[in-house]
């Protein structure tokens, strides 16, 4: 599916899918929104000092970037999931290095790695990406899940009751999911597989976000 690269408001880049007509971040600012969603409310937010954390959705490679540049204390083992990894020819052109604490040969050291290998990409990080599909995987437990698949009336698929159930049952007790998407309808859904549904405050230009506890 054709991308085209974008500049979001905070001067970071994003891709746009003509296709889809949908974009991979907020238009508002990829880095804000990331950083907003998956780090001040899911990184910093969970008080383990080892986590597992589970990505729906490698993309860019934005969130795990950000997610080793701000660990602080923690480690980390992070585990990512991308059926549909994008095009050197692309990530080579991202622009986030030059808003964050990395070099740009670190941050395409994401890319890059092998696939289907746990790689120690610093002392606290450890990283592992497959091409398998939610609906294929099974390995671990996980105390948080970033869940940054395309908004519901784009790829409604990926925000069904079933994935939903598979994500409950990947967490841990007390882990919890966090994502962009606030819509009614998520709620809803998520309620109904006994998540603990809290309404936060969004990035720039959503009103909310959700997290969605396991307890």
């Amino acid at each position: 599916m054709k991308k085209q690269l974008i500049i979001t408001k905070d001067g970071s880049h994003s891709l746009f899918v003509p296709g889809l007509n949908e974009t991979y971040h907020s238009k508002n600012g990829a880095i804000t929104e990331a950083m907003h969603v998956f780090i001040r409310n899911g990184l910093h937010f969970n008080q383990k000092q080892n986590l597992n954390i589970l990505e729906i959705g490698f993309g860019t490679g934005l969130n795990a970037l950000l997610t080793l540049e701000n660990l602080g204390n923690k480690k980390v083992h992070y585990t990512t999931l991308e059926p549909f990894p994008i095009a050197e020819e692309i990530y080579n052109k991202l622009n986030f290095h030059t808003f964050t604490k990395s070099d740009e040969e670190f941050f395409l050291s994401l890319h890059n790695c092998e696939w289907e290998r746990e790689i120690k990409l610093s002392t606290n990080f450890t990283f592992f990406k497959t091409n398998n599909k939610l609906k294929n995987f099974n390995d671990g437990k996980f105390d948080i899940i970033y869940f940054d698949a395309f908004a519901p009336e784009k790829q409604a698929e990926m925000w069904t009751k079933t994935v939903f159930e598979k994500m409950y049952c990947l967490l841990n007790e007390n882990g919890f999911l966090v994502t962009y998407c606030a819509k009614g309808v998520v709620k809803r859904t998520l309620k109904s597989v006994r998540f603990e549904v809290e309404s936060l405050e969004g990035p720039p230009g959503k009103r909310e976000m959700i997290r969605a506890n396991k307890k």
